[in-house]
């Protein structure tokens, strides 16, 4: 069974994903600290519970397989929607201050945001990490 095929875990490897991107971004931006002219740059912020909240329920199954509702209480297999990837793309950041030469890159913001996501990564890939033993659990490995 592909892990990406459930909608929980490709919400957290597109949250993932997602991360390592903007750390990209944020690495460049201290690159460029000292570059004149240089406008700092962020990704734009996506809302991952929404995506979660509107994935389809089918998405745990298999694909092209379909959940039938044999109980009229069971949740319904239409789900809230499809779930198209995360617009990933570049914007400018809000900046507080310009240098003098036109650069916007505060260090301490730039390496706050750093922290930031370092955080959020370790956090998606602990759930990645549980989720999998949950399900290596009801399978009955260890």
């Amino acid at each position: 069974m592909d892990l990406k095929n459930i909608s929980l875990f490709k919400t957290l490897d597109q949250k993932m994903t997602w991360l390592n991107e903007r750390q990209k971004v944020l690495a460049q931006n201290i690159a460029n600290a000292n570059t004149p002219g240089y406008i700092s740059q962020d990704l734009k912020k996506v809302s991952f519970q929404s995506h979660l909240n509107n994935s389809s329920t089918t998405d745990g199954v298999s694909s092209g397989t379909m959940m039938k509702i044999t109980n009229p209480r069971h949740i319904g297999a239409g789900g809230g929607g499809s779930s198209a990837p995360f617009e990933i793309r570049q914007q400018e950041s809000e900046f507080l201050e310009t240098t003098p030469d036109g650069n916007t890159v505060d260090l301490e913001r730039e390496l706050a945001k750093m922290a930031e996501v370092q955080m959020e990564y370790t956090l998606a890939s602990n759930l990645y990490k549980k989720h999998v033993g949950m399900l290596r659990a009801a399978l009955g490995r260890r």
